[in-house]
């Protein structure tokens, strides 16, 4: 087998392709398709946790994977952001903060690796904001079709996820200076 073919990378390989089905869904979402739409996104969002979480608990941790993971992340994020800004009333100010960051960041690791050949780790801040991000966007597909009042909820969780958007990018900032100063 492959050293590149494991049960991780092929989770996040999944995760890529869920990600069509969940943009399609939340167009196109009706009564009938949402409860679809909530279990697609709901097994996405899993796959995130188990992809990183069997990769180290099988020592199957690959060069590969450190690409695919941050990869099936931002892929997720901007699609969703975009699909959500179209379909709900997501902040669009947020969607570019979003898409912001995550070029920057898939740019400097990018010349990064090009220069030293290193792929930073994921950082803990950056997991937790993509969880946060992860349950906002939930927040607004939810929102799509039950009939209870979720505008406290996204109050709270916007300025929270913008919060975690800023400290993780900080974060990586550094992580790049330190990468481009080495010698």
């Amino acid at each position: 087998m492959n050293k590149w073919l494991n049960v991780p990378n092929t989770l996040s390989i999944l995760r890529i392709i869920t990600i069509p089905a969940i943009v399609y869904l939340i167009m196109y979402t009706n009564s009938s398709n949402f409860p679809v739409l909530v279990t697609v996104y709901v097994f996405s969002i899993c796959l995130d946790f188990f992809d990183g979480y069997l990769a180290r608990k099988l020592c199957q941790e690959t060069e590969l994977g450190k690409i695919l993971d941050p990869i099936a992340d931002k892929l997720m994020v901007f699609s969703l952001v975009l699909v959500l800004v179209a379909r709900t009333d997501f902040p669009i100010w947020l969607g570019v903060v979003i898409v912001a960051r995550d070029m920057v960041i898939l740019t400097a690791s990018a010349v990064i690796y090009r220069g030293k050949h290193v792929i930073a780790s994921s950082l803990l801040v950056g997991k937790v904001t993509f969880a946060q991000l992860s349950l906002l966007m939930f927040i607004y597909i939810i929102d799509m079709s039950v009939y209870i009042d979720l505008e406290l909820l996204k109050k709270f969780l916007t300025p929270l996820c913008f919060s975690f958007i800023g400290w993780s990018f900080f974060e990586y900032y550094k992580i790049y200076i330190r990468n481009k100063n080495e010698t």
